[in-house]
């Protein structure tokens, strides 16, 4: 009897562990794979079994910083391979749990991939309508630096910064929106607010997910900026209006008129929006208590 019950017991436990799906992680801007070494331990651990694995692919400064449709090209290649490689590990779908400028990326990946098998994306502090914050001078050159908050557009628009610099990919001034619509080469098209040949594949591939999941953390009355990225409301898709004002995401034309499929995914129960109070950027991936309780619960 003691033997049979061991043995249940061990059938049990891989059953459970073979129910976890695989979870893909991709960092931010500046960051690398080994910042998620303890954050990938502990979803192991938390659910054993699991084929969790931290991306690495652009890492570091510069390297990271490279223009962002050329990213998304290569990581889909990237992921792709990895799934090839372990066709019945990834045959049941997996999760993209991503962070800051990563979980921008990762969400364009899910519109970008066409018939991928991405069940859950979980973004973690990411810029999802984009970035407007003076922080984000220092990525640009010094002397370019010195124009002010209301003034950067001018360059961040340019072709030479739209096929170079992530930042200016993710620049998106409230002030200059027939700007940002007409030369930002990246931020209108994965938000589908511009006509381009995968408009409709766009909408298609993010509604085939079975889930969406966007955190992040709220900062003190009137700070906008967590830490990584400002407004730190873009990770929820609230965004500044031209007065400055925030408007939320269902007032939003990314949501008013379902331009990639947000609405859809929210009227159909799949959209989890979460704001927790102080959280800075970085302890979405270094603080354990932060992503054991709102992000791995979505990792199953």
């Amino acid at each position: 009897m003691k033997f049979s019950a061991l043995l249940a017991t061990l059938s049990a436990l891989l059953a459970s562990a073979s129910a976890y799906k695989p979870v893909l992680v991709l960092h931010g801007i500046d960051g690398d794979a080994n910042q998620y070494t303890n954050f990938v331990a502990d979803l192991i651990e938390e659910h054993p079994g699991t084929n969790a694995q931290a991306l690495k692919v652009f890492e570091g400064t510069p390297t990271s910083w490279v223009q962002l449709n050329y990213q998304v090209e290569h990581i889909a290649s990237t992921i792709n391979d990895i799934v090839s490689a372990s066709p019945d590990d990834f045959n049941d779908g997996y999760h993209l749990v991503c962070h800051s400028q990563g979980a921008l990326i990762c969400r364009c990946l899910t519109e970008y991939i066409d018939t991928h098998n991405i069940d859950t994306l979980v973004s973690m502090a990411g810029p999802q309508m984009g970035v407007y914050d003076e922080a984000f001078f220092s990525f640009f050159p010094d002397s370019i630096g010195k124009l002010t908050l209301e003034e950067i557009y001018y360059v961040a628009y340019t072709s030479v910064f739209q096929d170079t610099l992530s930042v200016a990919n993710m620049w998106s001034d409230p002030n200059h929106v027939k700007d940002y619509l007409s030369d930002n080469s990246f931020l209108p098209k994965y938000n589908n607010l511009i006509d381009h040949d995968k408009k409709e594949a766009f909408k298609t591939n993010f509604l085939s997910l079975s889930k969406a999941v966007f955190v992040v953390g709220s900062q003190a009355d009137g700070v906008t900026y967590d830490g990584g990225i400002g407004p730190w409301q873009a990770a929820i898709f609230d965004y500044y209006d031209t007065e400055g004002n925030f408007v939320d995401m269902k007032n939003q034309t990314v949501y008013t008129d379902d331009t990639f499929g947000l609405k859809t995914m929210d009227e159909r129960g799949d959209l989890v929006l979460g704001v927790v109070e102080g959280v800075s950027h970085n302890e979405w991936f270094n603080n354990p208590d932060i992503y054991k309780k709102y992000v791995f619960p979505h990792c199953t």
